[in-house]
Order: structure tokens, then C-alpha cells, then sequence
């Protein structure tokens, strides 16, 4: 069990409702609170308060977070009373509510499941999530109440994927393997792609965004990162797909291990090579005969070596060997 889930697991239960050997996504730390309330009041609101009671002094009956929000005096700059219990996030609980946002494919077209319509979802795309093989998606909502995000469609739980996708007609375009809330991996973009190829999708045409994959930079104006969907950087799907299938299979059986292991013996000979081989030991004695004594601003000379090689050159030519 990831590290995270286990945090999560002493956190609240609530975190970690789902969890199964295939919905290994969890929601990030700075969602948790929102997923935790009751009512589900905007994270980024709850989290203000939550400074606030932090920074209350630590008394021996403190009451909990939860129990001095319910004290409806209690405000806090910026975000009033009225702020924090209007703004809420739809989160579907039950099986009806989320079946309103389940998605299938069909010959490669995705539709929606409660009547069929060929999705469409204009160039600002859906979100999406999957969970036990079932794809939820919808427009993202966050100017009308309640919001709709990734935790949205599947009350929170653990999911396999997140992200966004632009559709037209049916047929995907664009991959955007970004949530703020589950914060996908390279392992959740590889079962995005694997349930998609499983479903018969034609992924020849789709575009995927691998900014993270590539630690493509994003640079920063006035101090504020661009957004990623600003920076985005494309490949072709099925090229991302079977990168992602042969970097997953040298996890598995070591090779990065060994690639580590590896690397660090040639650097080491590179540095006995580049000391004892290439520039020679009388190289190296002459220079340091040049360098043995110098005078520094103090007036004060000091001895010291350069390029002084850590091995003779029969230890060298052994590690060579």
C-alpha cells in the first residue's frame, strides 16, 4: 500500500472509500477536507479556515476543526461566512446520482449512457474520471453552485484515472491528463490508454498532453505560473501508449535498478579514466608541481593539489577490466 493511501487511511476512512487494487487513485492533500466535510464546502475555503483554527493557541479542550466550524460567529478575512457555506461541490454518493455522468464507448465513439447522445464537449473539454472500469464525465463547473469537479461524479472515492478530454462528434481529440484533485501519474495516463485501446478507440489522431512526462518547463509571468493547458506539449496517443508500456515493463522487472547501478560504475571509471588515462600521470604531477605553493590576497602561501588522482593506474586499468 502507497504511502499516501496509508496517510490518507489515518486521516479519515472516508479518504480512502473504494480503494481497490485497480482504483489506486487517491484525493491529494489539499482536497481532503473538502471530501471530509459533511456538507462538501469548496476546499480552498475550507482550507482557509483551517489556517485560521491553526493558528488558535493549542489548549487542553481545543475543540476540533470540525466542531469550531460549526460555531457560525467564527469568520475569517477574506472568505465571510456566507462565502464558505454557499459555495459547495456536488458529490454523487449513490449509484443513480452517478450514473447521470457515466460515458461508454460505442465503435470507438464515446456516448453518454443515459440517453445515448454522441458527447460533445466543445474545446474547453469534459472532465473525466474512471473508476471500476466505467468512464464519468461532464462539463467542469466552477461558476454555478454546487461545483462540479473530479470528486464530483464518484463522491470522492478512489478512482483508476482523471483527467480532461476534448471530444467532437464522439470521437476524442485531445488527452489532458491533468486533475487537481487526483493528481494522475504516468501509471493512471497508461490505464487511461490501455481502457480506451481495450475499448476499441482509435487513437491515431488523438493528441495527449505529456508536459509532466517530458518535465516540459512552464515558465512564469509576473510571478504566477502559466496554467498547464497554456503549456501544453503533444504527442501522438499510441506513441505515449507504448512509451509508457515499455517504461512501465522496466519498472517491473528492475532494469531502472540495474541502469542506476550501472551508471554509477561508469562514472566512476569515466572520473579514474578522464584522471589517470587521458590527461596522464606526468600531466598531472607537472600541474601539480606548478600549483604545489600559491600566494593568496592574505600574503600567506598554502600547499595544495590539482587533478591529483585517487587511484594508480593499475587500480584503474582494474576497474576497467
Amino acid at each position: 500500500m502507497h504511502e499516501i493511501v496509508k496517510l490518507a487511511k489515518k486521516y479519515s476512512p472516508k479518504l480512502v472509500k473504494g480503494y481497490s487494487a485497480g482504483n489506486i487513485s487517491v484525493v491529494d492533500k489539499k482536497s481532503w477536507l473538502e471530501v471530509c466535510d459533511r456538507k462538501h464546502r469548496y476546499g480552498a475555503n475550507l482550507r482557509a479556515y483551517y489556517k485560521e483554527w491553526k493558528r488558535q493557541p493549542m489548549e487542553p479542550m481545543k475543540p476540533s476543526f470540525w466542531e469550531w466550524l460549526d460555531d457560525e460567529s467564527i469568520e475569517v478575512a477574506g472568505v465571510p461566512r456566507t462565502k464558505l457555506e454557499r459555495e459547495t461541490v456536488l458529490y454523487c454518493d449513490t449509484a443513480a446520482e452517478r450514473q447521470k455522468f457515466a460515458l461508454s464507448v460505442q465503435n470507438g465513439v464515446i456516448v453518454r449512457d443515459s440517453g445515448q447522445e454522441i458527447v460533445e464537449t466543445g474545446p474547453d473539454g469534459w472532465i473525466f474520471v474512471l473508476r471500476d472500469g466505467v468512464l464519468y464525465g461532464c462539463q467542469k463547473e466552477t461558476k454555478k453552485i454546487p461545483r462540479i469537479h473530479h470528486t464530483s461524479f464518484v463522491g470522492g472515492e478512489c478512482v483508476q484515472t482523471a483527467g480532461m478530454m476534448v471530444i467532437t462528434g464522439g470521437v476524442i481529440k485531445t488527452i489532458f491528463p491533468h486533475s487537481g484533485h487526483y493528481r494522475p501519474s504516468e501509471y493512471e495516463l497508461l490505464v487511461l490508454l490501455r481502457f480506451l485501446v481495450k475499448n476499441g478507440v482509435d487513437l491515431s489522431a488523438v493528441d495527449v498532453d505529456v508536459q509532466r512526462i517530458q518535465k516540459v518547463y512552464r515558465e512564469s509571468v509576473n510571478g504566477t505560473l502559466v496554467r498547464k493547458l497554456d503549456n501544453a506539449h503533444f504527442w501522438n496517443a499510441y506513441r505515449v501508449w507504448y512509451f509508457l508500456e515499455e517504461k512501465h515493463l522496466a519498472w517491473k522487472i528492475g532494469l531502472f535498478d540495474e541502469l542506476v547501478e550501472t551508471v554509477g560504475k561508469m562514472t566512476d571509471t569515466h572520473v579514474l579514466l578522464e584522471r589517470a588515462e587521458i590527461l596522464g600521470e606526468s600531466t598531472v604531477k607537472e600541474m601539480n608541481d606548478d600549483a604545489s605553493e600559491k600566494s593568496f590576497h592574505d600574503g600567506r602561501s598554502r600547499a595544495f593539489s590539482l587533478l591529483h588522482p585517487a587511484y594508480d593506474r593499475s587500480t584503474c586499468e582494474g576497474v576497467v577490466k
